[in-house]
């Protein structure tokens, strides 16, 4: 005869009491992390922003001071100075320059090269605008030999030795102020 031992079977489960405290770590560690990862998200969102709006405005910034250091004439014609316009002749190339500040109502910065149509150097460009009861207004200022404020309109485009551009940027809800300044560099490439 065969005698068939009985084992008993011992269970390795969790016991409802275990099961509970895990609930509880659960629903409390969840939320937590999941706020840091949405908040570390929103950062990276945020720099790069940042970055691609510094990005455009250096190559503006870069392109500007290289026309304005090109400088032979600035126009004398009424309204080519003003604090949305710029017009100037270089002699680099020789080419007519203009620059304007949202003339239009698009929100931008376009430039134009010996007389073709003006296209788009920078968008989302805030012309005039109030924050926080403070005035933020893109514009041209013009500087005499002695970096002073040219008042406009210019007695004569020979009194301007250097220009100023200020604009700034609307990115998402993020706004940005960017200030370059060019002074003219005719004398100083003659060898």
């Amino acid at each position: 005869m065969v005698v068939k031992r009985l084992l008993k079977k011992k269970s390795e489960g969790f016991t409802l009491i275990e099961m509970i405290a895990a609930m509880v770590l659960v629903s409390i560690l969840v939320p937590g992390i999941s706020s840091i990862l949405g908040g570390t998200l929103m950062n990276i969102a945020l720099t790069q922003i940042a970055v691609l709006a510094n990005m455009e405005a250096d190559y503006a910034q870069r392109n500007f001071i290289k026309h304005i250091n090109g400088v032979e004439e600035f126009s004398s014609t009424a309204n080519d100075l003003a604090t949305d316009s710029l017009k100037f002749t270089s002699y680099l190339g020789p080419a007519d320059y203009a620059y304007y500040i949202d003339t239009d109502g698009s929100r931008t910065i376009k430039y134009s090269k010996g007389g073709n149509p003006a296209g788009i150097l920078l968008q989302n460009v805030v012309k005039d605008t109030t924050i926080n009861a403070e005035r933020y207004i893109s514009k041209f200022t013009y500087k005499d030999k002695n970096n002073n404020d040219i008042t406009l309109p210019v007695a004569s485009s020979t009194d301007v030795h250097g220009v100023e551009l200020t604009f700034y940027l609307l990115r998402g809800e993020s706004f940005y102020s960017y200030t370059t300044y060019a002074a003219i560099d005719k004398g100083q490439l003659d060898i």
